[in-house]
């Protein structure tokens, strides 16, 4: 089961229609069915109960379409947390310093990263000249 397939069965069941189903997807009904036919064989169990007048879900249909709404929800947070990420917005943040180099000015620059990074853990190491090279080294080598 795949997120596109998953998208066509909510859209499917929201409409209770296959052709209003495809509309909102901007795809064609038989692409729809295909898929909903081949999710139902994948899941062993009938989805829909299909009438040349009406669709309508099955408990098993009803089961996937909870289950299928949390799924979604979390595609869609993923998303979210990968573009955050990336955008280094989430995360953790060493910062080795030198507490007597930077005792005036270190708690307020950690406090304005935090207030526009505030889901980034910032951890702070206090460190002498030597221990922050020996670190750097370290880290070239297994970063």
């Amino acid at each position: 089961m795949d997120i596109k397939t998953l998208k066509s069965f909510m859209a499917v069941a929201k409409h209770q229609s296959f052709s209003e189903a495809a509309r909102e997807l901007y795809t064609v009904q038989p692409a729809i069915s295909r898929q909903i036919s081949s999710l139902e064989t994948e899941l062993g169990v009938v989805l829909f109960n299909r009438t040349s007048r009406e669709v309508t879900i099955t408990p098993a249909g009803e089961q996937l379409l909870k289950d299928g709404a949390v799924i979604l929800a979390l595609a869609e947070q993923a998303k979210i947390q990968v573009k955050r990420a990336h955008d280094g917005q989430i995360g953790t943040l060493n910062i080795a310093h030198l507490s007597s180099a930077c005792l005036t000015f270190m708690t307020t620059l950690v406090r304005s990263y935090k207030e526009k990074f505030p889901h980034v853990h910032v951890s702070l190491f206090e460190m002498t000249v030597t221990e922050q090279i020996e670190a750097l080294v370290v880290c070239q080598k297994v970063c």
